[in-house]
């Protein structure tokens, strides 16, 4: 496996394999209770599976899974192992560089923490600073890549526009009470206006997300 120092290898790797929304799904994950380790496998696999599209090889289903299992678990022979990146060769898929680009789950740490500001220790308690840092960071990187995509249309022929801006904009509403609220608004307020007693509600205006 390739050393995982100089930069940040989750975002490069993401960026050269076309992984455009990889991280929305590694944080998606992280939020349904995958370990770090759990994590570390879906993004290996996802480079493999982008390899292998990238490649005239075909595959069944599950056929990727079992790849990467011949390629990085500890009970596989070395024949077996040997078989399976001979494969991949015969597809025009360099295994070197798939396994190169393959990360460790301390990699998948240092990337949560440092590029997505998410704290990866399961036993600290969330505040209102560190849930807003998420849900902005996600709608940032939400906005590069449509851009990204409309750009990729744009050069396809695929869309005609001009210089195109791309906001997004994030709102809750309470269903018992019919109130709305920008989400930075509602996590600052820490209530619903229904929620305050002898008060009543009183719609919100803010524009930001």
């Amino acid at each position: 496996m390739a050393n995982d120092t100089g930069g940040c290898k989750i975002d490069r790797v993401a960026r050269e394999r076309k992984l455009d929304d990889l991280d929305q799904r590694l944080l998606e994950r992280r939020d349904a209770g995958a370990s770090l380790r759990d994590l570390e496998t879906y993004h290996n696999r996802q480079v493999l599976e982008a390899a292998v599209n990238e490649s005239d090889m075909e595959t069944l289903e599950g056929e990727v899974e079992n790849l990467y299992r011949l390629l990085t678990d500890d009970d596989v022979s070395v024949g077996t192992r040997v078989e399976a990146r001979s494969r991949l060769e015969r597809n025009g898929i360099d295994p070197d560089a798939v396994t190169d680009d393959f990360v460790s789950y301390q990699t998948v740490r240092t990337h949560l923490n440092d590029c997505l500001d998410v704290d990866t220790e399961r036993t600290t308690r969330i505040d209102r600073t560190n849930a807003k840092n998420v849900v902005f960071k996600l709608l940032s990187r939400t906005e590069s890549i449509t851009m990204r995509t409309i750009d990729r249309l744009r050069s396809s022929g695929l869309l005609t526009i001009g210089d195109p801006e791309v906001t997004l904009s994030l709102r809750v509403a309470c269903t018992e009470c019919g109130e709305e609220y920008t989400f930075a608004r509602l996590v600052d307020r820490g209530r619903c206006s229904c929620r305050e007693d002898g008060r009543t509600a009183v719609r919100d205006d803010e524009t930001d997300a």
